[in-house]
This record gives structure tokens, sequence and C-alpha cells, in this order.
């Protein structure tokens, strides 16, 4: 089946290159290099035809010639990002040309020149600079220059990705998932409304994304980057697989003069900002180091550049928690809140149960296990209240990273370049564990070390056919290995501690999960998280090739992009993971009459102490986990120059998709039937290896931009695209039989389940029949979670629009003001499907329950819309004079119904989850500078090396803060897996008090809903506040090394960023609990 897909799309490439070949009008611009086109006029403005235009790159000194056409039109497409020299010849003119055209990739740089009359003998030479305007195409978006790069100061190993906040449209950047996970520091944002991995991130043209846009393959050193080209709506009809941004990074080529740079940064926590609501700040030691070469191996022929990077940063960490007290520990609850009752005491409901006298739980009776997991704990070294935190944890997180990048350039012949690639990146973190190697609750018990080893390699070659077409092909492999283990893995603790059957080979080595998940507790109190560990590895295939032919005043390009992914995954995480978990809950040491005693955190850990778990669970690994799936791209894109002033695109491109099938050819994938009550397993009996998802064929998507220049100064464009969603996840692939849930809960609410004397019983798995239909309520599935594969769903799509205006001012400025907007509709969210569907009915509101007796939760999704509309200005200066200024200002509102790919809030009225978006911010004012001091910039000897050669360079950030969730409880709305919000019943208000017995909000305006009813309140309906940060840097220079005294939060305020303080919970969601 898959050569099928690959087969199609190698003769559809077939098929539209001949005809671009034969075609009477054809080829365009060229989206991952760079485009320069202009109008040849003679002194009284008439189109000169037949003038032969010679661009050189100045650097290389590699030069293409063109014939302007009848019109006196000429277009270079296919360029390679650098400066060039535009020179025009034409018998009975003088000669005539411009120096210093920079092109950068994915940009079209207009230059028009005049020819007078005279010798070809005689020359004038342009030196005016060219209008900073974007005259011929019709998309948004930003070129980041290596200037910003390589001298504003960057969080994050100096990544460039901190430079999108600069991007109109953009959400300040972040740096989503574990550090074990995301080690290179990949950031993530959200581009004109739409989910962070609606993004496409390209490296020299090769995709540099993980699978479904998580996360960023490679992060290139900032020394090594020569440009980033950020486009986020109406790009061209070569790029995909995006509705955000679509961005591309070029690393800079060697040129005919050497050229090097070597670097050191280090950093400490002096200039670090103290937390807003904590005012507590962490220790922070930070060095990076590095330097690149680049220059000639034959002199206007072949090329080379190279870099390294190292870094080393160590992180503090300053964790406080709860830790049982040494009373707790051995068995004196006098002092608890709540009564601990005798389990050997009365029937085994929990009725007629008997509290220990006085409190006190006999030594005798403490299970032998606990006590020795107790030795692992230190004791409290904070003085506070019972139930408070006692224990303050002080650690460093190391990370090492290692990366490298190799690039040659090779003009073969006159007609042939080539160039190649090899990027490598190898971080390796260490976090360590609050109690070691017995593991404990910070940072949710993720400790140990995580190793991330990468490498992207590409090839390009570009052909040109006369002085008017042009081939372009690619080819690109990337391969990503992720490996995360508990600080214990290899060891047999579990085992040593005396539980049994947790250590059965190295991936289930370490000790188990201890958790006591009632209030007061941080988890797990012993043991690493169930995440822990985990193997991954990815490996991505790309092969793309574009075609362009000019003729007349038309540019035709045609191009395909096909990319193959194979993603291995290996982590069982749902139920306890590897290593199995043990759950204590108050209920095992409470009394059915005592409500206290059913919550109290004393009781959870007196259970605990009597080894009497409430749940005792884990994953088993049954077969090889991963999914490969094709994505195959095809386009046609018209540049047409209607007049030298408008300038029109037209392109289509089709996106196609196939089904994630399993590595394994029985097993990789299974599909929960929920009209059936069934699971069916991918590859036995009739069920396809792809489970018999339908692809969508119709995934046509229309570009189109029009721009028009007034004048010299002034551009109109407007643009209209179609983005096509492509399925977000492919968490389907883990079902069973990839894993299987063991889950051994309590006969009854207060009896124990098992015990860890007890150990865990023996891997079980469910059997598959021939048939690959497993009945869900069989035994051993029958409370396991399940993800529902939709079969014939098709991709959504993402309709967005701009109109910009922009104008040329003074001072080498140039301003823009454009409205930008976007509608997406069938974005999918995913759909708790086995919800409660009609409040009031608690377990028999859920669909599955009434017909299967099932309440275990059936994941799914639903189509969904998005809606964006922003007013979006700039003010920029590129670099001159040594100024380099760009400003940015968005006023804009986006609303959807979940962040990302999460699960809508209130599956019984879907319709309640619509709001604001979480990273919705009305106002984003963003400026980014670099600004050379005047003073003694060229004093020679000691007064130069001291007082001269200063610049300064930072970036500044205004912005109101994001919406928060008011939510309710909602044991009262008795629709299970449903949120709750109350009613407002008047004005909010921030109050900002932080403290016990202090309101952060005013929570008198919110009201209890009636019983199973939903509140009033939308979704992310809060109030918010402001936030503006500030940083600078001021730089000193001497000679050629570089002396930083940078201060990367110098005027940094954080400000109330509509977020609370962690005693309510989340910054994000806040848990009111009102009065009726």
């Amino acid at each position: 089946m898959i050569s099928r897909h690959l087969q199609r799309a190698l003769v559809l490439a077939a098929v539209l290159i001949p005809l671009v070949l034969v075609s009477p009008r054809p080829a365009s611009a060229q989206a991952v290099k760079g485009t320069l086109l202009g109008t040849i006029t003679d002194a009284q403005g008439a189109g000169v035809p037949g003038a032969t235009v010679t661009v050189t790159e100045t650097g290389t000194n590699i030069a293409r010639t063109a014939q302007s056409n009848a019109s006196g039109n000429y277009i270079f497409s296919n360029l390679k990002d650098g400066t060039y020299r535009v020179g025009v010849e034409m018998p009975g003119f003088r000669k005539t040309a411009r120096d210093g055209v920079k092109v950068d990739v994915n940009t079209t740089v207009r230059v028009d020149l005049t020819l007078q009359v005279g010798q070809l003998t005689e020359e004038a030479t342009v030196v005016a600079e060219i209008p900073p305007l974007q005259t011929d195409r019709a998309d948004t978006g930003r070129i980041l220059e290596s200037k910003q790069i390589t001298e504003i100061p960057l969080s994050f190993n100096r990544n460039f990705q901190g430079l999108l906040v600069t991007v109109p449209g953009a959400t300040r950047p972040f740096r989503p998932h574990s550090q074990f996970f995301n080690s290179q520091d990949s950031l993530s944002t959200n581009v004109n409304g739409q989910t962070r991995l609606a993004n496409n991130v390209m490296l020299d043209g090769i995709d540099n994304n993980h699978k479904t846009g998580l996360l960023t393959v490679i992060i290139p050193s900032a020394d090594a980057i020569e440009a980033v080209s950020v486009s986020t709506s109406n790009y061209d009809a070569e790029f995909g697989r995006a509705g955000g941004a679509v961005t591309n990074v070029t690393l800079k080529s060697g040129t005919n003069q050497l050229k090097g740079v070597a670097f050191f940064f280090g950093n400490g926590n002096g200039t670090l900002a103290k937390d807003y609501f904590s005012g507590t700040k962490a220790d922070t030691s930070y060095k990076q180091f590095g330097a690149a070469l680049g220059g000639p191996i034959v002199k206007n022929r072949l090329f080379f550049f190279a870099d390294y990077q190292g870094t080393r940063d160590n992180l503090g960490v300053v964790n406080r928690h709860f830790i049982p007290p040494a009373d707790f520990r051995s068995g004196d609850f006098s002092k608890a809140p709540t009564v601990i009752y005798d389990p050997a005491t009365g029937n085994a409901d929990g009725t007629g149960r008997q509290p220990f006298p006085g409190n006190i739980i006999p030594a005798n009776r403490i299970s032998p296990i606990a006590r020795q997991l107790l030795s692992f704990l230190p004791a409290p070294n904070v003085t506070a209240a019972l139930g408070q935190n006692n224990y303050q944890f002080l650690g460093v997180r190391e990370k090492k990273t290692e990366a490298a990048d190799v690039k040659l350039t090779f003009q073969a012949t006159t007609h042939d370049s080539l160039s190649y690639r090899f990027s490598f990146q190898r971080p390796e973190v260490f976090d360590p564990g609050t109690y070691g190697i017995y593991g404990g609750p910070s940072n949710g018990g993720f400790a140990g070390t995580g190793t991330n080893k990468t490498f992207s390699t590409a090839l390009n070659w570009t052909r040109t056919f006369g002085t008017s077409a042009i081939l372009d092909a690619r080819a690109g492999y990337v391969y990503y290995h992720n490996e995360a283990l508990a600080q214990g893995a290899g060891l047999n603790t579990s085992d040593e501690v005396g539980i049994r059957g947790a250590n059965i080979d190295e991936f289930t080595s370490g000790l188990t999960q201890i958790d006591i998940p009632d209030v007061g507790f941080a988890n797990p109190i012993l043991g690493f998280s169930a995440g822990l560990p985990w193997d991954r590895s990815e490996k991505t295939y790309n092969v793309a090739s574009t075609f362009t032919k000019i003729k007349g005043n038309h540019s035709l390009k045609v191009g395909f992009d096909v990319r193959h992914n194979r993603d291995f995954l290996l982590q069982v995480q749902d139920n306890g993971g590897s290593r199995g978990r043990y759950r204590f809950r108050a209920a095992q040491t409470a009394s059915p009459t005592d409500s206290a005693s059913q919550n109290g955190y004393a009781n959870a850990f007196a259970s605990f102490l009597l080894d009497r778990p409430a749940l005792v669970s884990r994953d088993l690994k049954v077969t090889d986990p991963g999914t490969q799936h094709w994505a195959i791209f095809t386009f046609i894109h018209d540049k047409w120059q209607v007049t030298p002033k408008l300038t029109v695109d037209l392109g289509l491109r089709h996106e196609y998709y196939t089904p994630f099938v399993g590595l394994v050819d029985q097993g990789g994938l299974s599909n929960f039937d929920p009209e059936t009550n069934s699971l069916r397993i991918a590859g036995y009996g009739g069920v396809p290896k792809d489970l018999g998802v339908k692809t969508s064929k119709d995934n046509f998507a229309p570009r189109t931009g029009v721009s028009y220049r007034f004048d010299e100064k002034t551009v109109l464009r407007a643009g209209y695209g179609v983005s096509i969603i492509p399925f977000p996840d492919n968490q389907y692939a883990y079902n069973f039989p990839v894993k299987q849930n063991n889950d051994f809960p309590a006969p009854s609410s207060f009896a124990p389940s098992g015990s860890m004397a007890g150990g865990f019983p023996p891997p079980i798995t469910a059997a598959i029949p021939a048939d690959g239909i497993i009945p869900a309520n069989t035994p051993l599935l029958r409370g396991q979670q399940y993800n529902v594969v939709p079969l014939d769903l098709p991709e959504g799509k993402i309709h967005a629009w701009n109109i910009a205006f922009q104008r040329q001012l003074p001072f080498k400025f140039a301003g823009e003001i454009a409205y930008v907007a976007n509608r997406a509709h069938g974005v999918l969210a995913r759909l708790e499907l086995n919800a409660g569907l009609t409040p009031g009915l608690d377990n028999a509101g859920r669909p599955y329950f009434t017909r299967f007796n099932r309440t275990a939760s059936s994941t799914g999704w639903t189509p969904t819309d998005t809606r964006y509309d922003s007013l979006q200005v700039k003010l920029d200066r590129r670099f001159s004079n040594g100024l380099l200024w760009t400003n940015s200002y968005t006023l804009a509102r986006s609303k959807d119904y979940v962040n990302d790919v999460g699960a809508i809030g209130t599956p019984a009225d879907v319709s309640l989850s619509y709001g604001l978006s979480d990273f919705d911010r009305k106002h984003n004012y963003v400026s980014s500078f670099v600004y050379e001091l005047p003073f003694l910039k060229n004093a020679k000897g000691a007064l130069g090396a001291v007082l001269g050669g200063w610049q300064i360079a930072g970036v500044f950030i205004a912005q109101s803060g994001t919406p928060v969730d008011i939510r309710a409880g909602g044991a009262a709305l008795r629709a299970p897996q449903n949120q709750q919000r109350p009613n407002l019943d008047g004005t909010q208000a921030v109050l900002g008090e932080i403290g016990p017995g202090k309101q952060y909000f005013d929570i008198s305006v919110y009201s209890a809903p009636a019983p199973n009813t939903f509140g009033n309140m939308a979704r992310n309906a809060g109030p918010r506040g402001t936030q503006h940060p500030a940083l600078r840097q001021p730089r000193a220079r001497l000679r050629h090394a570089h002396l930083r005294a940078g201060d990367g939060n110098a005027g940094h305020r954080p400000g109330r960023d509509g977020s609370p303080p962690g005693a309510l919970r989340s910054a994000r969601h806040v848990l009111i609990r009102p009065s009726a």
C-alpha cells in the first residue's frame, strides 16, 4: 500500500514537469531559496527588452545571467541567500549596476534599473539602498537577520526561536515538555491563533520537525545561522503541513574569504528576577562555548563552513514538600486532625471499625517494608505546621550538550551547483531525585538521565537550463533517538525492600512508585514517575524537487515533497508504569460513618504503614510499539508580473497523508469500537494493518496573492489561502496489545488491594483471537482506557487572509499595517465518549455504562472550529549604520475549544468549551534592537580597547495577560468527566492579595450553580492582568574579540499575567468553591 502512495506522487511529478517544459508561459519563485526580480527601463521609463542582466554573489563570485523580456522584466529564482551585485548590459546604453543587494531565503527582492544612453565601456554604479519593502508577494511574517540572532541576548542556549516573539501574531515562545524529552530546548509558539503543533520548521529546506510537530529536532548554534525566514499567513503553495508559521533556517556557507569566530558565554543567577508570587529565584550556572569557520577550498568553486558548540547548563532546583514527621513514621497520630481506625476490627465494608487507642498504631503492626521505605526519607528541615511543607530539597539539574554542523557548497559547472550539510546534536540531562536512587516528588518523579542523539543531513542540487529554466532537488534524512532512564535504573531496588515481582528485567528496574494522593502529600512519596523509562527513535526521510520555467511575464513552478516517517516509542505510563505503583488512600483506615477520616492525609499515611493499598497497578510491554506513515505533497505556482507595479501569485497545493501503520505486521495498532464494545487488533483476521482508516484525496489548498506598488515607497498587498490540518497525533498506537494495563483494585472502597508484602502478581496479558476482535468486557481489559480512531474523518482546513499596507519612511524605516485573520474548520479535539452526557444521572448518564456497564474512559475525536482576527503593525529598520531596530504590535482575539490537542472539557455540551484561547493576549508589543554606540568606535590602542566598540542590544516586551479559567467543584453536577464553572453574578476584580486568608481574586462575584446544571461562565472568562518584562545587553569589543557584559533580565518586572499563586492550584485554571 505504501509503495502505491509513493508511486502516485512520483507519477504526478513526472507528469507535471514535462507539462512545464512545453508550457507557453511557465515558472516561479523558490520558497526555500530567494528570488530577485525587477524591470529594466530607459530614461523615459519604457521597458528595455533583450538586456543582459547578470547577478553575482559577491562572496563566492558565482554569477548567473538572464534576458529582460518584451516588457523589460527579468527574474532570478532559486538564488542562494547572500549579497549580490546586479549588472545590466545593452548595446547603445552604458553599463549599469547595483551593489549590496541582500537576498534571503523565501524573499522576493525587487531591483529596478534605469539605463542611460552611452557606450558599453562606460559604467554607472547605483549606490542608493533598496527600499525595505515587500513588493512582490502577499504573505506576512519576518526575516530574522544574523545580526539579531547573534547579538540579542537569547535564553535556552541562545536559541533563535526566542526571537519568534518579534514576529507579529506570534505568542512569546515557551519551552514545552520535560527536560528529558525536550533536552534540545525546542521552543513553541502559537501563531495567528493556531495550535503550536501547526508550525512547520525546516533546516536548509529539509523537514526538521518531530513527527506531529511537538518539537523542533535540530536547534542550530546562533553563530551558524545566516538567516531565519518566518512566514505566518498566505505563504507560497510550496509550503504546507502548517497552519501557523513556516520557518526555514538557513545555515551559513563558506565564501572566498576565510572567516571565523570563537565564543564563550557565562551566566549566573545574579541578574535573574525574583518570581512575582514566591519572591525567590533559583541558582544557575551556565557556560556556552564554541567556534565557527568558513572559507574556500577551491576559490570561486568549492567552499566549506563548520561550527561546534558546547553547553554546560547547571540549574539550581529548590522544592518544598510535606514529608511525614517522626511521630507519624512511628505510628503516633495523636496530633493528627482525624481519627485512625483499625482495619483489623469491624466488617469488610468498614462498618464497625474501632479507633486505635490514643490514635497510635502499635509498633508491631507497622509493615517492615513500610519501615524500610521510610528509612530512605530524611528528617524534616523546615519548621512548618502539621500538613504543610516541612522539607526543602536543594539540587542541581545538570545538562551537557555537544553540537556541530558541516556544510559544503560546490559550483560543479556553470549550470550545476550542489550543497551538502551534516548536523549533529547530543544533549544529556541529569535531574536528581529528591532522595537519590529512591526517587521522590521533585518534578513529579522525573528524576534520572535523559539523552538525545540526533543528526540531520541534507543534499541539494540545482541545475539551470539556459537562462529561463531551473531544476532544484533536495533530499534529507533526520534521525532522532531519545532515551530516558530513572535514577535507579539497573538496580533491583523493589526486590531488595521486599516488593516481589516488580523488577523483572532492565525495563522494570528501580523502585516501585509509592503514592499517597490525598491532600498534603506531594507524589510520588518514593519511586519515580510512571513515565520513566522510555526509548524513542524517529527516522524521517524527505525528498523534494521543484522545476521553474520563466517565459514572458510568468514564472511557473511545479514540485513535489515526499516525507516518510518511522516512529518507535517504548513507554508504558498509564497505570503505574513498568515498575508498578502502590496507591494508598484514607478509606482503608477510615470509617464509613466518619467523613473526615475518609479524606484525611493522616489516614492515608496510616494505610501505608499498615500496608493496605487502595490500588495496585502496573503497565506491561506486550509488543513493539511504533508507527510509520507517508506524507505526499504536490503543488503548482505561477508568479505573474501583470505590470511593473502589479504582481499576482496563483497557486494550488495538494496534500495526501496515508494512515498510520504499525511497525509490526500484527498488533501494531488497535481500535476500540464503542458500538460493539470490542477491541479490533490490526493485522489479525479481517482487521487491516491501518485499521481501515480512510484517507482524504480532496485536500486541495488554493493560494493567491496580489501586490501593487503605488510608487517606489508604497505597496498594497492582499492574500488568501487554504492550509490543510493533518491528523494531530497517533495516540491510538498505544492501546492493547502495544501495552497491557494490570489493575488490581480493592474489592470495596474500604478494603485493601493486595499488599506490598504480597508483591505484584505475575504479568498477565489477554489472548488475541484469530479474528483480532476482543470483547472489551474480557476480565483483563474491562477497566482499561481506550482510544477510538476515527475511520472516516477528513483533515481540517484553515482559511486565512490578509490585507497589508506598507510604506517606506524617513531614517531607513519601513512601516506596515495589516489585517490578518483566519477561520479553521475541522480542527480535531479529543472528546471523552463515555462521559456523563446528562447532568444529574451520574454513571447512568454514561452511554457505555447503560449499554455495557462500562465506566472506563474511551477517548475519541471531534471536529471543532477556531477564529482569529488581528491588527498587526510593524515599524522596522534593518541593520545599517550601526542600528537595527524592529517593532511589532498586535491587537488580536483568538477563540477555540481546546488548547493544542487537548480534550473538550464539557462533553455533555461541547459548545460550553468554546471561549478565548489559553494563549490569547489582546495587546502585544515587542521591540528588538542592536545599536553600536558611536563614540570612540574607531579609536586605537588601549583607549579604543576599553572605551570603544560598545553596543547595546535587547528585547522589550509589553503585553496583556492571558485569560484565566474559573472553575467550580463538579460534584453537584453529577455528570462524570465534565468540568464545571461557577455562575458570574457581578464584575470580576483582581485584588492581588497573597498569603493565608488573602484573596487574589474577588470571589464574592462567583456562586455555585444549581444542582445538575452548568454554570454561566464561559471558558477562559476570568480576569487577567498585564505582563511587561524588558531585556537589555551591553557589549564591549576588544579588536576582534567580543567581551559581553550581558543582563538577560535587566528591567524585568514580572507582572500579574492573569495568573494566581500556586496556592490556587494552577496558573491557568483556578478552582473556586463558592457558597450557594
